[in-house]
């Protein structure tokens, strides 16, 4: 097994990212979960069954910023150059399938005996390590060979509007599970610059939703446990 060269393509930090705040948002996730799945008890079903709710949530979110990606970056895509735009294409293929490989590993989980739910509960924690570690390297092929190729093509006001577009392209029930992961991967200046952005993106009135349901009930109970 090879490690991948870190600073192999460098894109320009300076330029806008598309990908940055949904990247974030899903590394945090995944190191959330892959937390949560590892300290299991797997044979307390109510527990384990919570556990695994959570990932199909998140597993669905994943689903679907993919397919918001896709619908984004259609048109961009043909300006790339080949090699870029097939291995992006390719990245979102394999993606889909791990993912349904995910939904397999749960259902078996579902049914389980009780004295393999602890086996069962094994084999998706080491899956899912594998799988977030290929979407870890996904995102940064994103962020890196692909966001290079696009700062060269397109300017900051269409990289933004790509953004959009992939916001745009989640449901309000994405959105919340979205929101749940951001509000704490995000650093203060970045949620307040997500927010005012994303309320052009969604309309004010599923802003005005999430904020209500989503947004100010946990900044009010992180304000609450920080005091």
């Amino acid at each position: 097994m090879s490690y991948p060269r870190l600073t192999k393509c460098m894109p320009d930090e300076s330029r806008y990212n598309p990908f940055f705040f949904l990247h974030k948002a899903l590394r945090f996730g995944h190191c959330r979960m892959l937390s949560g799945l590892g300290t299991e008890d797997y044979n307390h079903e109510e527990l384990a069954g919570k556990q695994l709710l959570k990932l199909g949530q998140l597993c669905e979110l994943s689903r679907a910023a993919i397919a918001a990606e896709q619908v984004a970056l259609a048109p961009a895509l043909a300006s790339c150059r080949p090699e870029v735009a097939a291995s992006t294409c390719q990245d979102h293929i394999s993606h889909l399938a791990a993912l349904a490989e995910l939904d397999s590993l749960m259902r078996a989980m579902k049914v389980a005996t009780a004295q393999r739910r602890n086996h069962a509960g094994r084999t998706i924690y080491r899956c899912y390590a594998l799988f977030a570690a290929a979407d870890l390297a996904r995102m940064n092929n994103e962020e890196t060979a692909l966001l290079t190729c696009l700062q060269h093509v397109l300017s900051d006001e269409a990289l933004r509007l790509m953004e959009s577009c992939i916001f745009q392209n989640l449901s309000p029930e994405q959105l919340d599970t979205l929101m749940r992961l951001m509000l704490p991967a995000l650093t203060t200046a970045e949620l307040r610059t997500l927010l005012s952005q994303l309320e052009a993106d969604v309309g004010p009135s599923l802003f005005a939703e999430l904020m209500e349901t989503t947004v100010q009930p946990i900044m009010t109970s992180a304000s609450s446990a920080a005091a």
